[in-house]
């Protein structure tokens, strides 16, 4: 029998998280304000999520992700089969690794960041709480996004 999962947003990163959601073994449903199908509203989380193995945010927003991540009391962190994770990289709670990113040796992912498909977070960087490295980004070695930025597609970050 798969683990459910409770993901809070239904949207467009919704529906991307659902389908890793599917990969990595897990049947899951949706909490979301404006969503038909889902079981209940993003409001309903401490009513409903005992009745889940987990509960993850796909809050494609930055700024909006924080306050429901900290409300969940078993966050579940996903990364896509299809992608690199350097046995010494740390990921944090609640997490979300698309498809053919990689993370290297000695990064730290805080929790709630979303790694996106095709970026890379190179050796010795910090991706701190709620960020989001889009696609095609790169966090270049040894550099630091700070908690709750966003690393817009196809740049290279460089701050230490």
């Amino acid at each position: 029998m798969a683990k459910k999962l409770l993901i809070l947003g239904a949207g467009g990163y919704g529906q991307l998280v659902g389908e890793i959601a599917e990969l990595c073994g897990f049947s899951f449903a949706f909490l979301d304000d404006n969503f038909p199908e889902a079981v209940g509203k993003l409001s309903d989380l401490e009513l409903l999520e005992d009745e889940y193995d987990g509960a993850l945010v796909a809050i494609e927003n930055v700024a909006k992700r924080k306050e429901p991540s900290v409300k969940i009391k078993k966050p579940v962190t996903l990364i896509h089969p299809r992608t690199v994770v350097s046995p010494s990289a740390e990921i944090g709670a609640g997490c979300v690794i698309e498809a053919n990113a990689v993370v290297s040796a000695n990064v730290v992912i805080g929790n709630g960041s979303f790694i996106c498909a095709g970026s890379i977070v190179n050796h010795n960087a910090n991706v701190e709480d709620y960020c989001q490295v889009d696609c095609n980004a790169v966090v270049a070695t040894g550099a630091k996004v700070d908690s709750g930025t966003k690393v817009e597609s196809c740049t290279v970050w460089n701050k230490k």
